[in-house]
Order: C-alpha cells, then sequence, then structure tokens
C-alpha cells in the first residue's frame, strides 16, 4: 500500500524519502574518512601517499661531534670510519669538527653523559707465576687491546706499552711484564693480578668507557652511534653475576684442636681468623674427615671423631658443602657417618664423595648458582686400592669408590649435565714428614708411586674442568694441563699437625664462574700456628709456600 502524508499542506510519497535515506547518513562518514587521509599523521599516511600526490617534508641534521683528545686516535679512526658514511641525499649525518663548532662532545665518560661503549681491562701474568699483583711493570697488549687501551695508558696513565703478537708467550718469559686483556680473552693459563690491592673479579679492572654529552638530542644521536659503530661492543664485568666457589682442604676437628676448642669454650674457636673469608662466596666447600658423635673424646692416636657442637666450626666458615670422600669418617662407625650426614641435611647442606650406602655416595651433586650449573664428583682412591670399610657399601655409609670406568663415565655424565665439571680426589698421602720443623721439599711434589699425576690428569682427559687433591696434609704443587688446572693437594684448613711448616700451610681455592665458563681460579695461602687458628698468610709467608710449589713443578 502507497502510504501518503503531508507536510505543512504538502503531500510526500514516504517511500521516495526512505530511498535516500542511506546516502544522506554516508556522506558525513566519507567526508571525515577524506579528511582523516589528508591531514592525519597516523598510519593512514600510506593510504594517502597511494592516492595523492603528498611529499612529507624530511628534516635530515648533520650532527656535528668532536672527539676529545684523550680518546686514543686508533678509536677515533675507527669511529669516523664506521660512521663517516652515513648520509641521505647528499647530506651526512655526522661532521667531526674542533671543539667549537661541536653540537657534541664524544669523550671518556662520565656520570652526566649518554654511555656509547665501555671495555675493561685485566692485569695478567702467567699462572705459574709467583707474584700475584700489578703496579708499574711494562705492560704487554696484543692487537685488539693494543687499539682500544694502547695510547691511552700510555699518554693518560703514564704506563710503557708494547703490542705483541702473544701476550701469553710474552708473560711466559719472566715476571717483570704484565699483559693486559679483555675478559674475552682471558684463558686458564694466565694469572689474574691485583691491582691497587683489590682483585678485579671481585672488584674491576681498568675500564674504559666514553660518552656522548651535549643538547637534548644526546640520547637519539648515542643511539645511532651505538648501532653503526663497528668492533666496539661493550665488554665490562658484571661482578654481581659471577659465581665464587671457595674450597678448601682437609677439615680434621678432633684429637689437639679439640682440646683447643674445648679450652678455649668457643667452639668455633678456630674461625677467628678465617671464618669470614672462608664465607664470602657463593659456595663454601670443605673436605671433613671425621664425623659428629655424641661422647667423642679423642685426644690422641689415629682414630678420629668430633663433638656435636664442634659443628659451629662449619657453620662459621660458611660452608655449603662437604665432600666425604675421607679415610676416617667411618673411625667410629658408619653409623655415626650417617648422622653427620643427616646432621649436613638438616642444616640444609650438600654433600658429596660419600653417602649414606654405596647407591649415595657415587652421586654426582649438581649446584645452579647464577645461571651456572657445577658438578661435583669425588673419589676415594687411597682406600679403593686398600678395599677398607672406609668406603660406602650396599648398606654402609662411607666413601665413593674409584675406578677409571667410573671415573671416565661421571665425567661424561656431569659434562651433559653441568657447565662446570670438578673432580677431587682424597688419594695418598705423603707421609716423609721432617724429624724436625723444616722444610722438607718432597712433600710439595706429586706422588709418583701410586702415581697420582697419571690419575689426576687422566681426569682432565675426560674432560673436568678443576682437579683437586684434598687429601694432602701438605700443600702440593699444581699444573696448567691442557687448558683445565690440577691442584694436588690443598693441605690442612682446621687440624691439629703443627709440628711442621708443611703442615701448618695450607691452600684455599677461590673458582670464579661466568655465564656457563670458569674464567679464573685464585690460590690464598694460609697458614697456622701452635694455637690451630689459621689465617690468610702474610705477604712473606705467601712467597715462601709458592716458591716452594714452583720448586716442587718439575714437569
Amino acid at each position: 500500500m502507497n502510504m501518503q502524508y503531508k507536510v505543512k499542506g504538502i503531500k510526500k510519497d514516504r517511500s521516495k524519502f526512505i530511498k535516500f535515506l542511506p546516502l544522506a547518513t554516508i556522506i558525513p562518514f566519507l567526508g571525515f574518512f577524506f579528511y582523516f587521509l589528508l591531514f592525519s599523521s597516523s598510519p593512514f599516511v600510506l593510504l594517502r601517499s597511494l592516492f595523492f600526490d603528498y611529499k612529507p617534508k624530511v628534516t635530515y641534521e648533520t650532527f656535528k661531534i668532536y672527539v676529545d683528545s684523550k680518546v686514543p686516535t686508533q678509536v677515533k679512526d675507527l669511529i669516523v670510519e664506521s660512521v663517516g658514511d652515513i648520509e641521505f641525499q647528499n647530506t651526512k649525518r655526522f661532521e667531526f669538527v674542533e671543539e667549537k663548532k661541536s653540537d657534541f662532545v664524544l669523550g671518556i665518560t662520565d656520570e652526566k653523559g649518554a654511555p656509547l661503549f665501555s671495555k675493561e681491562l685485566f692485569a695478567v701474568g702467567h699462572i705459574y707465576w709467583v707474584k700475584d699483583s700489578f703496579k708499574d711493570e711494562d705492560i704487554v697488549m696484543e692487537e685488539e687491546e693494543y687499539l682500544f687501551a694502547g695510547e691511552y695508558f700510555e699518554k693518560e696513565l703514564g704506563f710503557t706499552v708494547k703490542k705483541v703478537s702473544s701476550v701469553l708467550d710474552e708473560i711466559k718469559k719472566d715476571e717483570n711484564t704484565v699483559g693486559f686483556v679483555f675478559l674475552s680473552n682471558l684463558t686458564h693459563e694466565m694469572k689474574v693480578l691485583n691491582m691497587n690491592d683489590i682483585y678485579p673479579l671481585e672488584g674491576g679492572g681498568i675500564t674504559l668507557a666514553y660518552s656522548l654529552q651535549g643538547d637534548e638530542r644526546v640520547g637519539f644521536v648515542s643511539s645511532i652511534l651505538e648501532k653503526n659503530i663497528e668492533n666496539l661492543q661493550s665488554e665490562v664485568l658484571d661482578s654481581e653475576r659471577v659465581v665464587k666457589i671457595n674450597m678448601t682442604g682437609v677439615t680434621a676437628i678432633s684429637r689437639g684442636l679439640a682440646s683447643k676448642i674445648n679450652s678455649s669454650g668457643d667452639f668455633a674457636y678456630p674461625t677467628r681468623d678465617i671464618g669470614e673469608f672462608l664465607a664470602d662466596a657463593d659456595l663454601t666447600h670443605t673436605s671433613n674427615e671425621v664425623s659428629f658423635m655424641d661422647g667423642c673424646n679423642v685426644i690422641s692416636g689415629m682414630r678420629f671423631c668430633s663433638k656435636p657442637e664442634y659443628i659451629e666450626v662449619l657453620k662459621e666458615s660458611g660452608i655449603d658443602i662437604v665432600e666425604l670422600t675421607g679415610n676416617h669418617n667411618n673411625d667410629f662407625g658408619a653409623s655415626n657417618n650417617a648422622k653427620s650426614i643427616e646432621m649436613y641435611k638438616e642444616l640444609g647442606w650438600d654433600y658429596f664423595g660419600g653417602g649414606l650406602d654405596k647407591e649415595d655416595a657415587q652421586k654426582i651433586l649438581y649446584k645452579e648458582v647464577k645461571g651456572s650449573k657445577i658438578a661435583f664428583v669425588g673419589y676415594n682412591y687411597y682406600d679403593t686400592m686398600l678395599n677398607t670399610l672406609a668406603l660406602a657399601g650396599e648398606s654402609r655409609a662411607g666413601a665413593n669408590s674409584y675406578s677409571v670406568e667410573k671415573l671416565e663415565n661421571d665425567i661424561k655424565e656431569a659434562k651433559e649435565n653441568a657447565d662446570v665439571v670438578i673432580v677431587t680426589f682424597q688419594f695418598q698421602e705423603c707421609y716423609s714428614y721432617p724429624p724436625s720443623d723444616v722444610i722438607y721439599p718432597i712433600c710439595y711434589k706429586p706422588l709418583s708411586s701410586p702415581d697420582q699425576k697419571g690419575v689426576f690428569r687422566q681426569a682432565v682427559d675426560f674432560g673436568a674442568d678443576v682437579v683437586i687433591g684434598t687429601q694432602a696434609h701438605q700443600p702440593q704443587t699444581y699444573e696448567y694441563y691442557k687448558g683445565s688446572l690440577i691442584y694436588y693437594g690443598l693441605g690442612n684448613i682446621y687440624f691439629d699437625q703443627s709440628r711442621w711448616i708443611g703442615t701448618r700451610q695450607g691452600i684455599v681455592l677461590s673458582l670464579y664462574i661466568l655465564e656457563d665458563k670458569l674464567i679464573q681460579v685464585k690460590m690464598t695461602p694460609t697458614i697456622y700456628g701452635t694455637d690451630l687458628i689459621p689465617r690468610v698468610a702474610s705477604d712473606e709467608e705467601g712467597l715462601l709456600l709458592l716458591n716452594l710449589l714452583k720448586s716442587a713443578r718439575t714437569f
């Protein structure tokens, strides 16, 4: 039916009005759309450019940069070469000018600058060096380090610097020429040296950092430089990401040491001078050879036990990991060994190299710290050869037994599951102590029978990163072997052998691990006197031990 209606007396056909209604509605939207295309700065600019001859105005600035005179010439040349050809429509992005004409200054970083890149250099000697600090010796650098820092070291720091083809070859010659290397070029055959009484892996080396200073555009300009400067990426050690592991030798809180503790009334007596030092690590290890036992009262002889209260010695030393390869843990029965292990577990400590039974004893200990996974594997070589009851059995607590096949398989498994593999041995001890308190060199060497060097090196052949003898009551020498490090014996840390200087001396190893790699092992000589309180050795005492170890390294 055709409907009609009147508007002010005029007849209108309603169907015609409805016919034009959609067009009337869409016209405003079309107008808005075209306005948006023409004038908006949104992604519609792309569509606009397809339908209209629209050419946006481009502002391409040339930034004028002055390079400070302290910047090494070769670094400046590298920067200019990297960014000097950046241009748009024949307009250079960067122009390097005199200081008065510059918009920005590129120089040594300060707190106000926008950082570009920085590199850290570490003073190094050879792993066999006795000297452990850098003062004012002549410096050698390889091409990469010399390009970056050589001129700065000479002009600003006043050092004599020589460019060489191999830092390692130079530092092998003597201890009077120090190398400087980037962290990425540090090897296990190099020894990081203290600088200003600070160990660089804990406090930082020499950092050369560069920044750009200027007006409010400095952030934008820095970002362009960062993206285009070649071969000058930052490389600075983040000490917060470094894993530090302190490893010690023999702990036997018994006999004469027990008497000292009892007399003092302080169950943590022997930790007074060294406990804080040992605890200053992410993980602290010791080889505890003596189990804790109620009613223990041993003051002499060769059967050892410790009172449960003496656990304070380990607590105050920050112990996290107890090695159980020792041959005295079952002296008063495997049950006391088992009770001690349960005590460690209750304290939240880990253990390896021994256990509650044979299966437990042969487990590999894995620890993940700061993203790095470390494997600890330990064996009692000595008692395996003698087949004693110190070894773990099917239902007997004790030490992990040794075999070549087990060693190979364990290291293979550890390497598949961890980044760094540490192998320890309870080997045969050196019993050739002198009749009086004099230096007796033979015990600083690896044993020849049985072949200690052969056994320890075989662990490296199978893939170990570090091999450590924790049996020695007297420190033994060390060596760099096939890219890995071997320490044949660490000596005593907590024991009562004070008659000979050799048994009063000891070594604490500090292992530094970064981003899944072992980057350095630091040796700290220790010593104790008749009070049986160990401490970090003085410079003179430390040099004596390190020179004795050097003399013992005849291979």
